[in-house]
């Protein structure tokens, strides 16, 4: 049993309510008599949408549907029909959903939660500690590891206060067999998730002795929670313990971190701890907008705050907000050592309003790729209002879908609208690419101004001659240790297959014979593939394997690698001394319907992107013809083709 002692806040509970976390929550016997009724499911998908989450799709709704009967007859027939049950509880970050939680409470009158993962699989394969193979080609996270990092959220999460309450857990496959169930044992029969039960069929069998069925829920000791116990889990606040926010700042500011500042990016770093801290002895609001280029070094600053106040000033309760889901789910990485943690780093859609409930400072990065609705500038707008610091960190040379957009003006006019005080802090340094201002104003006049010819000073810039050229640099640097990645325009389809890899990014070119030639490669990975040594999309910039997929703006931006291959697609190509946007070429569903004279500033600033990933150097190929000449005239002074020694 993983049973820790937390603390709950005597105060008074609320009534259920679309507003509410869960999609129902009472007694387990009256849960019972509820679902003999063919509109129970239809009311939950009903409270799910309502509360502003999501589409309920069609197999969900069916695993409702199937998954919640198993469970509730097993507690029913172990005499628990008193316990207070939660089902599809999300937690305030969103981060985690249990599928159920039950409140009960102990013999000494502690209350207790169990979670309760449900899962219809039958058929899979265990691959690691970690991970599970089913039968779809689909690789989900162990059950055992994902109910340990529920627990560990209601272990860290809780608000202090009186009362502690004790918190276990358990996956329940409903549908297994003891020998289908077993292989998922086996991996942590033993080591500290030892005590997460994972159940079958066979084990809450409806002839089982009832006492057994509840120790095997891990429920035999608990009796029905009285009111005050939950009014209190109800009302309670979900903060981060001192210790998860120590230790999470502890990992963000070690000296053995990648993360380093340099330049300008400690003084701007200084600067906004300077402005924090003035609008916090004072008690004022304040809005701070932290500007700069690629490679300036926004993303390090910002994590850099983070572990800042997350070790030295944990009262503000930092949350660290973000819409690039694979720079979350790096930091998420970084920090997985800790349970708990993930829920400190948020994408959008995981920032409902009592995800910011407490916090005094919210650092906002690539606040630029926010969608933005039409009514006005909405999550922007809800964390400005109920945040009284915030921190934003944003290029507009970096919004790259239509749906995007907020502006440095913007955030001051938002500022403005909620009484904040409003301060901006430029980056002028570029310390990615050698920290050469050569190139990154080679890159600005290409793009933006009036191209000029490479005159090979600081930085290893080269033109590729055709594609296969191009990924034989990216393997020579692979094959010496060196992290290489090639990343191109949105122009060929994407499948999102998560069994196999497919030859989708197709080039035809023409070698000095004057044969026609196809190279093929594949997208970055739905999710990982491990037969083909493909690392999941978040994490082909970094994990190995991904040297051999093409990256795309959503999986480079934000980003880094000290080699770097450019493809530009047919989208944007090179016409009489001036770029044409050509959006019918874009297989990115976010353009549909954009129109040349918007597609070009948004094709412009995704290339700018791409073309400022590489620390060490970059080789750049168009799939166009035309434009592949045009590129070839700006390098008169080096050569194009094969160079593996380079």
């Amino acid at each position: 049993m993983t049973a820790a002692t937390r603390q709950l806040p005597a105060t008074d509970g609320t009534a259920d309510s679309t507003n509410s976390p869960w999609v129902w929550a009472g007694g387990v016997a009256e849960l019972a008599d509820l679902m003999k009724e063919p509109s129970f499911v239809r009311e939950c998908v009903r409270r799910f949408e309502a509360a502003g989450r999501r589409t309920v799709g069609e197999a969900e709704r069916r695993s409702w549907e199937r998954s919640w009967p198993h469970l509730v007859d097993a507690l029913v027939h172990a005499g628990l029909g008193r316990l207070r049950i939660y089902l599809e509880y999300t937690t305030p970050g969103s981060a985690n959903r249990f599928d159920a939680l039950l409140l009960g409470r102990t013999e000494q009158g502690i209350p207790a939660l169990v979670v309760v993962e449900l899962k219809q699989w039958t058929r899979f394969t265990v691959l690691s500690d970690t991970e599970v193979k089913l039968a779809d080609g689909d690789e989900p996270t162990h059950p055992v590891v994902q109910v340990a990092g529920y627990t560990a959220f209601l272990q860290q999460w809780f608000e202090a206060g009186d009362t502690g309450v004790e918190v276990r857990g358990l996956a329940y496959l409903h549908n297994a067999t003891t020998a289908q169930a077993q292989p998922l044992r086996e991996h942590h029969n033993t080591g500290p998730l030892s005590g997460i039960p994972v159940l079958c069929r066979d084990d809450l069998a409806p002839d089982l002795d009832a006492r057994e069925t509840a120790r095997l829920l891990l429920a035999a000791d608990l009796a029905a929670p009285d009111d005050e116990q939950v009014r209190a889990f109800q009302s309670m606040r979900w903060t981060p313990s001192q210790t998860l926010l120590e230790s999470v700042g502890d990992l963000l500011l070690s000296p053995h971190s990648s993360i380093k500042l340099i330049g300008d990016q400690q003084d701007a770093l200084l600067s906004v701890r300077r402005l924090v801290a003035a609008a916090k002895q004072r008690g004022t609001r304040l809005v701070v907008a932290v500007t700069g280029g690629p490679g300036s070094g926004k993303t390090v600053i910002a994590s850099r705050l983070m572990g800042h106040y997350l070790r030295n000033e944990s009262a503000l309760q930092p949350r660290y907000v973000s819409p690039s889901g694979t720079l979350v789910a790096q930091l998420r990485e970084a920090t997985s050592a800790i349970r708990g943690a993930r829920d400190l780093f948020m994408l959008p859609g995981d920032v409902p309003a009592a995800a910011l409930k407490g916090s005094r400072i919210t650092i906002l990065d690539e606040a630029q790729r926010l969608h933005r609705p039409t009514d006005g500038y909405g999550l922007v707008q809800q964390i400005v209002d109920r945040v009284p610091i915030v921190v934003m960190f944003l290029d507009e040379r970096q919004i790259v879908c239509p749906n995007e957009g907020l502006t440095l003006q913007e955030v001051q006019e938002l500022a403005a609208r909620s009484g904040a005080a409003f301060k901006h802090h430029s980056l002028a340094g570029c310390f990615r690419t050698s920290s050469s201002a050569d190139y990154m104003g080679w890159v600005t006049d290409l793009l933006y101004g009036t191209p000029t010819s490479w005159e090979d000073t600081d930085y290893d810039l080269r033109l590729s001659a055709n594609p296969e050229d191009l990924q034989a640099w990216i393997d020579h640097h692979t094959a010496q240790g060196r992290r290489a990645r090639t990343a191109a325009g949105f122009c060929w389809p994407w499948a999102r297959d998560t069994s196999q890899l497919r030859p989708e990014v197709a080039i035809p070119w023409t070698d000095a014979d004057g044969t026609e030639q196809l190279w093929e490669a594949p997208w970055n990975a739905f999710q990982e593939i491990r037969s083909a040594s493909a690392p999941h999309r978040n994490f082909w910039a970094t994990a190995p394997g991904g040297h051999r997929q093409i990256g795309c703006i959503y999986t480079a931006q934000g980003l880094e690698y000290a080699y770097s291959g450019v493809i530009i697609g047919p989208d944007l190509v090179r016409r009489d001394d001036a770029w044409l946007p050509r959006p019918q070429y874009s297989r990115d569903r976010a353009m549909r319907d954009v129109q040349p004279g918007d597609y070009l500033r948004l094709a412009l600033n995704i290339y700018h992107v791409l073309l400022t990933r590489g620390i060490h150097a970059t080789r750049l190929y168009s799939t166009d013809r035309e434009t592949q000449s045009f590129l070839n005239s700006l390098f008169p002074q080096t050569s194009t083709g094969h160079e593996s020694d380079s």
